[in-house]
């Protein structure tokens, strides 16, 4: 299915943020006593057109199952094998662009994508619910019709937090690692928020529905597939429709990245007001989220926590540099573990043609000579003499005047039962150690030796 390009444009005020300002103002000549109302619907009005101004930008749609799914994909034109790619998920009731600032810093051959769920943005809607399970299973769609083959690095904003855990937790072989902005977390689901404010002294119950009552109001006016997607979120955190693992992080690395500073929902100040002061509620709630990422973390292997003191709940907004920071982190990853992996995945052939690519995501300097040896001599004990051979050719290509490395060479191809190929190699690697007065100079020249005599 080729995909479609749609573009838009916009001077000054964009036209729709315009439209539900004059809106406004009908409004309150029409009936100033519906004034409360009006502001109620005002914000959200406001809120939702300028995600959707923020959706008619550059792009382009696909069909998936039937429905036009909108996305953004850059740096995968030359995308090599094994090269990640990363997922930006985002946050609920937000779009592809919102992550526009990061991806130009991510560079130009790296490769990601960026879409609209189905509901949200210039995506069609599906008939079925919303749920972490079916998000997942579009998401999967959509990256088979574009011919997006794993790994992948996911990246998740708020709600697309858990969305990406379920996906993880599907597929966790073809997830390479993990980074959470701000993501939605255990202290947010309305059982774990009763305990924390029973703790507190107050009436949990009361104030928990409370707060679940006025945050439910915002997406009153919301278009359908907002509104559909926000009452999942809700439902997830009654817990309804959940699966529980979902508040717990995949055995992936992963980064964790929060505010230190609340975000604080512009409320209507028409609207009753809660039974407990409001900041007091969101800065505890606040603080209790900061003390489960912390034990997550320290539960994990390979995993880190940043806590960007301040900035708030839209971090790749506020801070896309940091943002860009630790995604690339996630994406060069460790390359002494990425090659152990390699290895396993691919027969020779393609191990070699892995190896070939290796650079577009990995800084080849961060891979030491001494360390590409061993983890050749490693598939030599694995009986994987073909693999370790690939690993010798790439750091031969890469260390054309080391005497280790060409010895190295030898020995990899005398296991492929090569020996006279080997005589050149060990030749070499005495000439060099020679010059250079090698401590394993005594080993090449008795390596040398043996196969001479075994020609």
């Amino acid at each position: 299915m080729k995909p479609s390009t749609t573009q838009a444009t916009h001077t000054g005020m964009p036209r729709c943020i315009g439209e539900s300002m004059r809106r406004f103002h009908v409004a309150l000549k029409k009936n100033y006593n519906h004034m409360k109302k009006v502001i109620s619907i005002i914000v959200v009005l406001i809120f939702f057109a300028a995600n959707v101004c923020l959706a008619q930008t550059k792009g382009e749609s696909i069909l998936v199952d039937g429905k036009s799914i909108h996305y953004l994909l850059m740096g995968d034109k030359n995308r090599k094998l094994g090269q990640p790619l990363i997922i930006l998920e985002s946050n609920h009731a937000s779009n592809a662009e919102t992550w526009n600032k990061v991806i130009d810093l991510l560079g130009k051959n790296t490769p990601v994508l960026a879409y609209d769920r189905a509901g949200i943005g210039q995506s069609d809607s599906f008939e079925e619910l919303p749920t972490p399970e079916n998000r997942t299973r579009q998401l999967k769609n959509l990256l088979t019709e574009l011919n997006l083959e794993p790994p992948y690095i996911l990246v998740g904003h708020g709600w697309g937090g858990i969305l990406i855990k379920d996906f993880a937790q599907s597929y966790p072989e073809q997830v390479e690692g993990m980074v959470y902005l701000d993501p939605v977390d255990e202290s947010s689901s309305f059982e774990k928020m009763v305990a924390i404010f029973d703790k507190e002294g107050w009436d949990g119950e009361k104030v928990a529905r409370e707060y679940f009552d006025l945050r439910k109001k915002r997406f009153q006016q919301a278009p359908e597939g907002i509104k559909k997607e926000a009452q999942v979120m809700f439902d997830f955190a009654k817990g309804e429709r959940r699966k529980s693992e979902l508040y717990d992080f995949p055995k992936i690395p992963s980064a964790i990245l929060a505010g230190g500073k609340q975000v604080v929902f512009m409320e209507n100040p028409f609207e009753p007001k809660l039974s407990v002061d409001y900041l007091q509620m969101v800065n505890l709630l606040h603080k209790n989220r900061i003390a489960e990422f912390t034990t997550q973390i320290l539960n994990s292997e390979d995993s880190e926590m940043v806590l960007l003191s301040n900035y708030s709940h839209y971090l790749h907004l506020q801070e896309p540099e940091k943002i860009a920071s630790s995604i690339l982190s996630k994406y060069y990853g460790d390359p002494a573990k990425k090659l152990v992996k390699a290895a396993q995945l691919y027969d020779s052939e393609r191990f070699a043609k892995y190896l070939e690519g290796l650079e577009m995501h990995t800084a080849s300097g961060k891979i030491p000579e001494a360390t590409i040896n061993m983890l050749g001599y490693d598939q030599l004990r694995k009986d994987q003499p073909a693999h370790a051979l690939a690993l010798f050719t790439y750091n031969l290509n890469r260390n054309p005047n080391s005497a280790n490395v060409y010895d190295s060479m030898g020995d990899g191809l005398v296991a492929l039962g090569k020996t006279q190929e080997a005589v050149a190699y060990y030749e070499k690697a005495v000439l060099l150690g020679e010059k250079s007065q090698h401590n394993d100079l005594g080993i090449f020249k008795k390596n040398l030796a043996r196969v001479n005599g075994e020609k």
